[in-house]
């Protein structure tokens, strides 16, 4: 289900329904790592949907879901981030809908069957087990993990394939007519020129330093700029299938066996054939007779309107897959140059000629023995090193303690510095994280000291890692002391970048006042890097996606023969911008272009639709919101208590 979610993104309609089907739920549910609730948060209600209660319990778990999800983008974003940027509003109104379009689908007679939803559940590769498949004991054993019920599991699934189901149609149906795309296509064909200087910080920094009292200032303003992140110390302790390969060596009756259960190391026959296939039994008696009383098998099929059919040399495997087993049994038991006895598979009833046959001698098994007995070896170590993380993961859920654990197992304790999401340490400067831990450094970062212990595989087939979260050092500024240097360099820039946007309005001022750029420059009583030539066409920004030059981005916000202003990155100066000609575009000349805007806009109309039809679904079977519930929520989850 994943990778038609990944698919169904990139489509003209997939962003807008992307966002109203819950997929980071399901996303963050099964890769993340969640509860049914988080310390201090109640049950009392924060929205009701259709007459019935979505309380805060739920509402915390799922939040907790979508910032874990964040995280994979930002690994140092916490909870008190996450609820600053919005995180719980769109989370609620992202539940609310997904209940809504739940109660409508239900409302309207349509079901998930149990069939799709296993079918997405086998799907997801975090329930994959050794064989690469769904495997219902890892399911169960990431459930367990995730303190998830199946039940909740199967509703999410269940909602998200009701509500594909009603809003793909309600997106499917946006068509933007041509007249209306010339507009919108020619504009991208639009050009526009002209000029982009910059007014260096650097050139207007002072020369003497700042005060005591001045940095003091900047650094408490400027607090954030100053301060580590949270960072993670963890515990970990590394080991390979080497534990388990004496143990698993192929034995002599393992091979043996083997051997003997493998058909294709036996003697055996191929054969190739011809073949009539007719409707009925009776057609194809009749044609039995008529070929064994002498009429050729071309004019036997001729007689019944059909095309005799040929099967090149093939073994009896191969051809049951093609016929069946009763065709194949058959075929197999006659003669060459004989006729065998008509069978029936899903084609109908077989008339079959044996052409050829050809012996295949056995394969001796000191032919195979070696090949045989390395995957037998491969097998039982991959068998083996899966029950001794079941067996280690089984301990840490009955409380077994780390230290018990590498004790019991022998293993070899090994300690992290204090590391940000990204692994890097500012204990350790030039620290890099090792692989064994970057395969758990993200799950870390989701985890609480007092987790059990957990079983991270590393890429490659290079082994698995045991570990468990040490502790958490909380974010905190460093002393002004320790960050004086870049404090002093901080005010200063910050100076030069005041003085340098007093000179930009200036030069900006005298622009649109008519004075040509260049001489506008001099004006400043400072030297400054002359002004280059810009310019593009709108269609090469928007294929930039959002990559483009800003300067050259602001071009296209501007009216002809003007100029503004614009702050270069990190304060290092600013850009004086000035439009000298814009050109109109025509699509007329670019059908293609036309086609393509008419597709694009098509899929935002579509979103717009799903956008639209979801909150009428929300008004149709009634959704509310609590005000108090929802601050309370917020409180409760970032711990400062119901205000």
């Amino acid at each position: 289900m994943l990778g038609f979610f990944r698919r169904f993104s990139k489509s003209p309609i997939g962003i807008g329904i992307f966002a109203l089907i819950l997929i980071a739920f399901v996303v963050t549910l099964y890769e993340g790592k969640s509860g049914f609730g988080l310390p201090g948060v109640s049950s009392s209600a924060v929205a009701t949907v259709g007459g019935k209660d979505i309380d805060e319990g739920e509402l915390a778990r799922r939040v907790q879901n979508q910032l874990e999800g964040e995280r994979r983008r930002n690994p140092e974003m916490d909870m008190s981030q996450f609820v600053a940027g919005g995180g719980v509003e769109k989370t609620v109104d992202l539940t609310i809908t997904g209940r809504a379009l739940e109660i409508f689908a239900a409302q309207q007679g349509m079901v998930a069957s149990k069939k799709l939803v296993d079918g997405a559940i086998s799907s997801i590769p975090a329930f994959y087990g050794p064989t690469g498949r769904f495997d219902q004991t890892t399911f169960a054993q990431v459930l367990a993990q995730r303190k998830l019920s199946e039940k909740v599991v199967r509703d999410d699934f269940a909602r998200e394939a009701l509500t594909k189901m009603l809003a793909i149609p309600a997106a499917g149906a946006a068509r933007v007519p041509e007249k209306l795309i010339l507009p919108y296509a020619s504009l991208l064909l639009e050009s526009r020129s002209g000029q982009v200087a910059v007014v260096p910080s650097k050139a207007f920094e002072p020369k003497t330093a700042p005060t005591d009292t001045e940095l003091q200032t900047f650094y408490q303003r400027n607090i954030a700029r100053y301060t580590l992140p949270e960072r993670r110390v963890v515990r970990y302790a590394r080991f390979d299938k080497s534990r388990v390969t004496a143990k698993s060596v192929a034995t002599d009756a393992e091979i043996q066996s083997a051997y003997a259960a493998d058909a294709s190391y036996a003697a055996r026959d191929k054969r190739a054939f011809t073949q009539i296939i007719v409707p009925t039994q009776a057609q194809a008696n009749d044609l039995l007779n008529k070929v064994r009383g002498g009429m050729s098998i071309a004019d036997a099929a001729k007689s019944v309107q059909r095309e005799p059919l040929t099967v090149a040399s093939t073994d009896k495997t191969a051809f049951a897959q093609l016929t069946g087993a009763r065709v194949a049994d058959s075929a197999f038991a006659a003669a060459k140059g004989d006729f065998a006895a008509v069978e029936r598979s899903g084609l109908g009833f077989h008339v079959v000629r044996v052409d050829a046959v050809q012996g295949i001698a056995a394969t001796p098994l000191s032919a195979v023995r070696a090949k045989l007995a390395a995957e037998i070896t491969e097998q039982k170590e991959k068998r083996a090193i899966a029950d001794l993380i079941v067996q280690m993961e089984d301990d840490a859920g009955n409380n077994v303690t780390f230290d018990e654990l590498v004790k019991k197992y022998a293993l070899t304790v090994e300690t992290t510095p204090a590391l940000t999401g990204g692994g890097t340490s500012f204990d350790v400067p030039g620290y890099r994280a090792a692989p064994e831990v970057a395969a758990f450094l993200t799950d870390a970062f989701r985890a609480e000291p007092d987790d059990d212990p957990a079983v991270a595989t590393l890429a490659g087939d290079a082994g698995y890692v045991l570990w468990k979260l040490d502790r958490k050092v909380p974010a905190a500024p460093k002393p002004l002391a320790e960050v004086r240097a870049m404090v002093v360099a901080d005010v200063q820039v910050d100076k030069g970048s005041k003085a340098a946007k007093i000179a930009a309005d200036k030069i900006v001022a005298a622009v649109n006042a008519g004075t040509p750029l260049g001489t506008a420059l001099q004006s400043v009583g400072v030297a400054l890097p002359p002004a280059q030539p810009a310019g593009a066409r709108r269609l090469e920004l928007a294929q930039a996606q959002g990559k483009a030059p800003p300067p050259l981005a602001m071009m296209f916000a501007m009216p002809e023969k003007r100029a503004r202003t614009l702050q270069v990155e990190g304060k290092q100066g600013w850009y004086v911008v000035y439009v000298d000609k814009i050109v109109a575009g025509d699509a007329r000349t670019a059908p293609g272009l036309i086609q393509a805007t008419q597709q694009q806009l098509s899929g935002a109309i579509g979103d717009e639709y799903v956008e639209q039809f979801a909150k009428a679904v929300r008004a149709e079977v009634g959704a509310t919101k609590s005000d108090a519930g929802l601050a309370k929520l917020k409180a409760s989850l970032t711990g400062s208590g119901a205000r």
